[in-house]
């Protein structure tokens, strides 16, 4: 048996409580004997109850007072009162306060387990919202570079790696006919903090901003080029050059159409 699932079932609050079967008292009796831990649970249980009960006692109305009052003070035939049959009575009285109070904390316990098993499930059906939203992204995607891959119209373009870093490569993926570019298979030392990858398309000999690389594990859309001659990838400071200004940084890898 796991303890813990017998743990969370509610049946040591029920037991704790007196309103288990008689065979059931018994199993958590035996339980309990047999497994310390249990028998702690229990104990903390009945120190829940009765610290509630007595942070939430109730005092009986005064009409009860006065009434039990009466009946310990002597009779107009001056009889001695005989402290017996109301001694009774006001324990009887003062338990029903007790089970009155064990009552009202019983139901908050199970206010409190019911609102926290409820709260469980809505963060668990968060969660899977979540985890149903990223699969879709992660689908989108890979349908995204499938349908690019396999257009006949795409021309695959590799991005050697410089003496700078001769071990680096990338990969264009350039669709003539809707003349957009696309950038994978990223190979590239770790940029500094203050650094950034940025890709540059050579048109009419000359360098233009083809976008900054924020990502490097996934296929990039870049901007888009109707006529391009090489495609290269420079480490420029955070936020990139300009096309009049051109690269400043260290070129990484280049490669021609």
């Amino acid at each position: 048996m796991n303890i813990n699932e017998y743990i969370e079932s509610g049946m040591l609050e029920s037991y704790v409580l007196g309103t288990t079967t008689p065979s059931e008292a018994v199993e958590v009796e035996r339980l309990a004997k047999e497994n310390p831990n249990l028998q702690s649970e229990i104990n903390k249980i009945q120190n829940t109850l009765e610290e509630y009960a007595f942070a939430h006692a109730v005092n009986p109305p005064i009409y009860l007072k006065e009434s039990i009052r009466q009946q310990l003070t002597f009779n107009n035939n001056i009889r001695p009162f005989t402290p017996k049959t109301p001694v009774k009575t006001f324990n009887k009285v003062a338990a029903s306060w007790v089970l009155l109070a064990l009552s009202i904390a019983a139901n908050v316990w199970f206010w409190g387990s019911w609102q926290s098993s409820e709260n469980k499930v809505l963060a668990l059906e968060s969660r899977n919202l979540q985890l149903v939203q990223g699969e879709e992204i992660l689908k989108a995607n890979f349908e995204q570079e499938v349908a690019v891959l396999q257009d006949p119209n795409t021309k695959r373009i590799n991005l050697a790696g410089q003496p700078t870093s001769p071990n680096a490569k990338a990969m264009i993926y350039w669709n003539t006919n809707t003349n957009e570019v696309y950038l994978s298979s990223l190979k590239l030392p770790v940029a500094p903090a203050e650094k950034q990858y940025q890709l540059w398309a050579i048109v009419d000999g000359k360098p233009v901003d083809a976008g900054l690389i924020e990502d490097t594990t996934h296929l990039l859309k870049m901007k888009s080029f109707g006529k391009a001659v090489a495609f290269a990838i420079s480490l420029e400071a955070k936020g990139g050059s300009t096309t009049e200004v051109g690269p400043k940084g260290t070129i990484y890898v280049m490669g021609t159409v």
